[in-house]
This record gives structure tokens, sequence and C-alpha cells, in this order.
């Protein structure tokens, strides 16, 4: 089963690779991250009508909030991509596989429910079916580790 460990392998590169890209996104420009996941951070046209009622500053404060907090999203997923490098660059593919099996169960479902919740079906599945699908991996590769001891 030497292919399930060098899928694993592959998976997770690309994987840190793209939260590295993601979370520099996030950093240079958290209105396209945060449009990447369907989420609008400036006011629109389709405000709610407590957010119309606001001025135009409390509007541009509440957006300069918003976006901050996308930018320290960022910074996390960030530093998630570079601990996978580090841990890959080490060859730990087993704390690696821990570690994406914790993320991709957590923080797809999360995603996921999230996103389904906010009526974007589409990004909810995007983000919840690939991270299912690297956690199940990572798994499989730690049952494989342990049955081989």
């Amino acid at each position: 089963m030497v292919y399930l460990l060098s899928t694993f392998k592959a998976v997770s590169l690309i994987f840190a690779g793209s939260a590295v890209l993601t979370g520099l996104q996030a950093l240079l420009s958290p209105l396209s991250f945060a449009r990447s996941f369907g989420l609008t951070v400036a006011p629109t046209k389709n405000a709610s009508a407590a957010t119309t009622r606001a001025s135009p500053r409390d509007q541009l404060d509440n957006a300069n909030v918003a976006l901050a907090y996308v930018s320290l999203m960022g910074v996390r997923q960030l530093a998630t991509g570079v601990t996978l490098m580090v841990f890959a660059f080490y060859g730990k593919w087993q704390e690696m596989a821990v570690i994406l099996t914790i993320l991709g169960v957590l923080v797809a479902c999360t995603d996921g429910v999230l996103l389904y919740r906010a009526g974007l079906k589409g990004n909810a599945a995007f983000h919840a079916i690939p991270g299912l699908g690297i956690a199940l991996l990572a798994s499989m590769n730690i049952s494989q580790a342990a049955a081989t001891r």
C-alpha cells in the first residue's frame, strides 16, 4: 500500500501550498479572499434595513472590521500551510496525517455548515467535500501505519 502514502504526501503538499497561497491572498487582498467563500464584506444595495440605516462611516467601519477579521483568518491559514510544509520537510507524515484529519473534519464541516446556512450551498459543498476527502485519506494513512507497527 505504498500508493496510499504517496497519494497522501502529494495531497498534503498540494493542501499545504494552497493554504499558504490562500493565506497570502487573505492578507494581501482580503476582499477577494472573502469573495472566494461567496461572502460579501462591503455593504451592498441588498443590505438589510439595519445596515442601510447606519451612517456611511459606520458602514465603512463595519467593512474595515470585517476585512481585518478576514486578514486574521489569512494569518491562520498561512500558519497552517507553513506548519504542514515544515512537517513535510522533516518527513513527519504521520503527524501531518493527524493534523489533516482534525482540520479536515472540524474546518471542512464547520465551513460547510456555515456556508450552507448562509444559503451558499455550492460553496458549502466545495469546502466540505474536499476537506472530508483529505481527512479520510489522512485517517487511512494513520490506520495503515498503525497496522504495520
